[in-house]
């Protein structure tokens, strides 16, 4: 969604940092305080603080989800109408809507951008049990990849209390081989239930991650990851996650 101009800001009384964490959480969407900071780049105090007084004026709200206190962002459409006296309206009637914007899909590019992604993404779901989908056809294109990146991901999940559960294909041993042992240990050390089904049954390349509230699609032949944030998808890939674990055999 479309955020301020310097000059709107100025109008609607919004500091450099406000508007730092403002666009943070319309880029991310809900996000706790220490989130929050972390990607505004500014002190967890100071965030407290800007986040106060920008719930006194309107611009965020402030709810509690499985008791962790979370922000997010209110929409920039209800404030803009304090604009229209000044500047007119500020959204062209002839506006195409973009995928991006139905969607809430952001798309990185490059193992650097995948690795930050990931990377964020665990800073915003500290503590969580999430569900994983890594088919066969991933592990030969690690071959070119920063593996000791990887393994230092591995760790911050760990770090964060991250626990997943995976599905995986048979015959996966063979095809990790290109990871190496501590890469392959720290990968499953991560696990909590992990399934198996048919060889050849998913045949993709893309790794899925789902969060509580968003899901990250990872590429890995053309070093792309996309995130999602639209709830439908996110509950209609978790339901069928489901039935692809339901299918599959548990690992000892």
């Amino acid at each position: 969604m479309k955020m301020w101009d310097k000059e709107q800001r100025v109008v609607l009384g919004v500091s450099d940092k406000e508007f730092s964490l403002l666009e943070v959480l319309n880029r991310e969407g809900s996000l706790n305080t220490s989130a929050l900071a972390y990607h505004a780049s500014l002190p967890r105090v100071t965030t407290m603080r800007i986040l106060k007084t920008l719930k006194e004026r309107g611009f965020v709200a402030r709810k509690t989800q499985s008791r962790e206190v979370v922000w997010s962002i209110v929409d920039p459409r209800l404030l803009e109408k304090r604009l229209v006296n000044m500047f007119g309206d500020v959204h062209d009637s002839q506006k195409i809507t973009h995928p991006s914007e139905v969607g809430s899909l952001t798309i990185y590019r490059g193992e650097k951008e995948m690795l930050e992604s990931n990377e964020r993404m665990l800073a915003a779901h500290p503590g969580e049990r999430i569900l994983s989908i890594n088919p066969n056809g991933i592990w030969k294109h690690f071959e070119g990849a920063s593996l000791e990146a990887w393994e230092d991901l591995n760790a911050l999940f760990k770090k964060k209390n991250i626990l997943i559960e995976i599905v995986l294909e048979e015959g996966f041993e063979q095809h990790m081989v290109v990871l190496g042992p501590s890469l392959i240990k720290s990968f499953f050390s991560l696990g909590i239930d992990i399934r198996v089904v048919k060889a050849g049954f998913l045949d993709s390349a893309t790794e899925i991650l789902m969060f509580r509230d968003q899901i990250l699609f990872t590429d890995w032949a053309h070093l792309v990851a996309v995130e999602i944030k639209n709830p439908s998808t996110v509950r209609v890939m978790k339901a069928m996650y489901r039935l692809l674990q339901e299918s599959g055999r548990k690992t000892k």
